[in-house]
């Protein structure tokens, strides 16, 4: 057994870059026991190989260099040692969830394109009927962009007047992935009253969209429309890169009631 290993030798028994090991050298996570003055070529004992198995170890545990250097490394109690190694497993599942969830989300938003997408028609109109549909309420477009929710669902945008209000539309995909777990976690989310609905489609840019909800109330004649405007982001920026492209569908509240009418307030 050889009593040192070169840095080459370290490198290709661990599959390190050589500079990253020049690296814990240059901060003392691991030193070399011999640095040639004239070339700088280091040796390491043989035993070193075990600290830097650590380092490996912890770094694949999501420790940064800092934390192995200044407690891991540190501490050779087992208790101490034990007890970092639960705090990291913790922090470990609790991306997972949360990279878990992202996952549902995008799968969500991918389903809802899918789905909606062949069903497109820009000319035409027609009445559809819809059960209760959740989202997650945003506000207006100064919080629009700060907001998680935003890019990970649909878009639901509610026209009323001139003001409009932004929130994540909380697609059933067949699943309710995102939708049951937040609702076992004990929110309430706000809902798009059951329904007819007067429909159409708008393509283009978003400060186009007045023009088309106009054409589409025109087409519905005598039916008692509400005045908030309902409009789901199917073609967004984030599949699209020319706004000429983008494809909305506008969704206007047929009032079959006062029940109903009531219910629209609220949004």
């Amino acid at each position: 057994m050889k009593e040192t290993l070169s840095i080459g030798e370290i490198s290709a028994l661990f599959h390190l870059n050589v500079q990253t090991l020049i690296y814990y050298d240059s901060i003392g996570l691991l030193v070399p026991i011999e640095r040639n003055p004239t070339n700088g070529y280091r040796k390491y004992r043989f035993d070193q190989i075990y600290k830097l198995a650590t380092i490996r170890y912890l770094r694949r545990l999501g420790y940064s260099l800092k934390e192995i250097q200044a407690s891991y490394l540190e501490s050779r109690d087992i208790d101490s040692n034990l007890e970092q190694l639960k705090k990291q497993s913790s922090i470990i599942r609790k991306k997972a969830e949360n990279l878990l969830n992202t996952d549902r989300a995008i799968q969500q938003k991918i389903h809802f394109i899918e789905q909606e997408l062949p069903n497109v028609d820009i000319e035409r109109v027609s009445i559809k009927e819809f059960p209760e549909r959740f989202y997650f309420p945003i506000g207006g477009e100064e919080l629009l962009y700060g907001d998680d929710w935003f890019y990970l669902n649909p878009t639901v945008v509610f026209y009323k007047n001139d003001s409009k209000y932004f929130g994540a539309y909380l697609f059933d995909d067949g699943e309710n992935t995102i939708l049951q777990k937040e609702m076992t976690d004990s929110l309430r989310f706000p809902v798009i009253p059951a329904g007819r609905y007067l429909c159409g489609y708008h393509q283009g840019a978003y400060e186009h969209i007045y023009a088309s909800a106009q054409r589409i109330r025109d087409a519905g004649g005598d039916l008692d429309l509400a005045d908030i405007t309902i409009n789901f982001n199917i073609i967004d920026q984030f599949v699209e890169r020319d706004n000429r492209n983008y494809i909305t569908e506008v969704q206007i509240p047929i009032i079959d009631s006062e029940e109903l009418r009531e219910l629209l307030l609220g949004i």
